[in-house]
């Protein structure tokens, strides 16, 4: 076994601990006895496969292991309540919500009895003005998260993030006066703030708000209809920021490149840092990093010119996000897009290359129709899983919707920094942004409205798995067999 097959099956063995400790309760006592019996099969079978193997089956209780223990620091009995006193840190941009705000704090300098070690979610008055490493003199009685709807676990939906507390109404909240740590915040995270405001004074609402989803992601800068509209269609995937999203906008790094005059591989790079310095830009949340990570493994696959290499480089990303936070595989739809978008685009990806080698009229738009389809095959059941709505319309809207989605993100793109460089010089790339954010919104209200143009559902876990276990199959066999066979006969023409 090759040193690259070695940490690919590694990975793949805690990425599978990982997903068995997510969805299926293992008590302490097992996770025990399984390692102690892990320890006794090793010591007993000395040879080199044997051993080779257990490293495997260790590797794998360690991600069962990881995850309970993650689990374990939510639990209530584990999760003290008080009243919290002292200093504390914006750790997040404040989300508008209908009668408040909502901003994420840590602790700073703790004067009360009870300090938390977990982040906090603040209701915070709607009028407040205040940002992203602003530090604030609070006091409030802290309450547990509470889960309204027995569909959606709202408890580790914040866990994922570290918030384990949340704050209806603080009885103290002062602003102090900036540290260096806010002024550093404030020289970081400025750049995002007037790409927001570059977008939202450039195009009309709703459309500046799908813009910033599609850079920035999350889709609460959209009307609750429309935002409802997107989930309906089966396409909330487009506004949630993925892997996917920073693909597009990579490559729209590469065309430029290589317009600019560098090689293929100079173009590469140049997109890569591209993508570093775009996350800076709005804002770095751990959204956005971890789908520019996501979306790096694509082009990093490209560059070094074989499949393998894309799909090890995206699962060693992947298991090294959830070694340090083992909760991202269950309770982050944006992961999950991000992971199964990437790995869509990777195994599709050569297929089109060696397929349709030659240009002809009409081969981007057939590329664009089935790398769409391999996106909608990946990502429509965890849609379907995780919101409980099958979309009849869903494969047909995103061969309608995604081609225009590249063209509106690069136009968008434009615009923020055309009106940042230069106010005026924006308007012709934002009329062209309108265009194409104009023409997804209107096709999404016109077939969300639509009578059965959604179907509640309840994916069983069972299906789920069985449904990517043989889509990879099917890749596999299709790499396997008829790929490399096509490969053959072209190279002896």
């Amino acid at each position: 076994m090759r040193k690259d097959q070695f940490f690919f099956f590694l990975c793949i063995s805690f990425i599978l601990g990982v997903f068995v400790g997510s969805f299926f309760l293992v008590p302490w006592f097992a996770i025990l006895l399984c390692f102690a019996l892990w320890i006794t099969l090793t010591l007993s079978f000395p040879s080199r496969l044997m051993f080779v193997f257990f490293i495997f089956l260790g590797v794998f209780f360690f991600g069962i292991f990881s995850v309970r223990a993650s689990l374990d620091e939510f639990r209530e009995v584990h999760l003290p309540l008080g009243t919290v006193s002292g200093s504390m840190r914006v750790v997040s941009d404040p989300e508008m919500k209908n009668f408040f705000e909502e901003v994420i704090l840590s602790t700073d300098v703790c004067t009360s009895s009870f300090c938390p070690n977990k982040k906090i979610l603040w209701h915070a008055p709607i009028t407040l003005d205040i940002s992203r490493g602003a530090r604030i003199d609070f006091s409030c009685l802290l309450s547990l998260p509470k889960n309204f709807d027995d569909a959606f676990d709202y408890r580790m939906f914040l866990a994922k993030e570290n918030i384990a507390y949340v704050c209806e109404k603080a009885t103290v909240f002062t602003p102090l006066l900036p540290d260096h740590i806010s002024k550093l915040y404030t020289l970081l995270f400025t750049p995002k703030k007037f790409f927001e405001r570059a977008l939202e004074r450039s195009i009309p609402a709703p459309e500046s708000g799908l813009a910033l989803g599609l850079l920035v992601g999350g889709d609460h800068r959209l009307p609750e209809a429309l935002s409802q509209a997107f989930v309906t269609t089966g396409l909330t995937h487009i506004v949630a920021i993925s892997g996917y999203n920073i693909a597009l906008i990579a490559q729209g790094f590469i065309i430029f490149g290589l317009f600019l005059g560098l090689w293929r591989k100079q173009a590469l790079w140049f997109a890569l840092v591209s993508i570093v310095l775009f996350v800076f830009l709005v804002g770095a949340p751990a959204s956005a990093v971890r789908a520019g990570i996501m979306g790096s493994c694509v082009f990093l696959g490209l560059f070094f010119g074989r499949l393998s290499s894309g799909i090890h480089i995206l699962t060693l990303a992947s298991a090294t996000m959830l070694l340090f936070n083992p909760l991202l595989l269950r309770f982050d739809i944006g992961f999950q897009l991000s992971f199964l978008a990437t790995l869509s685009i990777i195994l599709s990806a050569p297929f089109i290359r060696v397929y349709f080698p030659k240009p002809f009229f009409g081969k981007g738009l057939l590329e664009i129709f089935l790398l769409t389809l391999s996106v909608e095959l990946f990502v429509g059941p965890i849609i379907a899983y995780q919101f409980h709505i099958f979309s009849p319309f869903a494969l047909m809207m995103n061969m309608l919707v995604l081609p225009f989605v590249p063209y509106a993100m690069m136009t968008s793109f434009a615009t923020a920094l055309s009106f940042l460089i230069l106010p005026g010089l924006h308007i012709l790339p934002a009329g062209i942004a309108y265009l194409f954010l104009r023409m997804i919104t209107f096709s999404v209200e016109q077939v969300g409205k639509r009578e059965g143009a959604s179907q509640v559902v309840t994916l069983p876990l069972s299906i789920f798995v069985l449904w990517y276990v043989l889509l990879c199959l099917l890749f596999f066999f299709l790499r396997k067999y008829i790929f490399r066979s096509y490969v053959k006969k072209t190279d002896i023409q």
